[in-house]
């Protein structure tokens, strides 16, 4: 008989469950396993995370599947590294996080989206003194944009984003996207800092039309148009410093 000692982590970035999996003949090899459990709910106490011992006759996932019907949509990881990667993975909000949270709040076209990113993030650095996500906004001709929110939402052209949501995913364009946003959130250390400067951001700029939030991003000496500088910095990258250092100077 073999032993499975499978650790399952249930709240995955990518909206899967995934588990650390090791398969041996020997039980004593429960105590490195409970080690690793022990020390992934100390560096992400946020995470939930569940522990399953099971025997059965051969060392493959696939006779864990047949033996519990439980574990047939979870992906299984053999490495503790890449285990611990994955996870360290939903301790970080992404800008495609954001614009989800920001369209389950308000309904708006893609372009008045990237606006409300773009004011959110400003605000945000204003607040809490630092950017809520690593993706960097590039210089377009109708203002800052985050590559990845455009390929993912450019779709709906100029019509708004249909946005729906039921207990376990996100659906956009009638595509699985994420976990449900909140409780994906609620996972994460920034959580509180994000729903505070993204609501007083929503607050301020919501009801303004797209255009109107173009204009404002459009002003002179801002850091759309100090990197865009009349089509000369077109798709540049808006350096983190440059809006730093505009937030200092005018508040956003």
């Amino acid at each position: 008989m073999f032993h499975h000692f499978i650790i399952l982590h249930s709240d995955y970035s990518e909206g899967k469950r995934i588990a650390y999996h090791k398969c041996s003949k020997s039980i004593k090899d429960i105590d490195g396993v409970f080690l690793l459990m022990n020390e992934l709910k100390k560096t992400h106490p946020h995470l939930s995370f569940g522990f399953h011992h099971i025997l059965t006759e051969q060392e493959s996932w696939a006779s864990i599947k047949e033996y519990d019907m439980f574990f047939k949509d979870i992906f299984p990881v053999n490495s503790q590294e890449t285990f611990i990667k994955l996870i360290s993975e939903d301790d970080k909000i992404s800008a495609l996080d954001i614009a989800n949270l920001i369209i389950s709040k308000i309904s708006c076209t893609h372009l008045k989206l990237q606006k409300l990113l773009y004011f959110f993030y400003c605000n945000h650095i204003k607040n809490k003194g630092y950017p809520p996500f690593p993706e960097k906004f590039l210089a377009w001709d109708y203002g800052p944009v985050i590559r990845e929110v455009y390929d993912t939402y450019k779709v709906y052209g100029r019509n708004n984003i249909k946005y729906s949501e039921d207990d376990v995913t996100t659906i956009v364009k009638e595509e699985p996207f994420k976990l449900s946003v909140y409780s994906r959130f609620k996972k994460t250390p920034t959580y509180g800092d994000v729903l505070e400067s993204l609501d007083e951001t929503l607050i301020e700029y919501g009801n303004h039309s797209a255009n109107r939030l173009v204009d404002i991003t459009h002003q002179d000496r801002t850091p759309w148009d100090k990197t865009f500088q009349e089509g000369k910095g077109r798709n540049n990258e808006i350096s983190v410093d440059l809006i730093k250092e505009y937030i200092d100077k005018t508040p956003v």
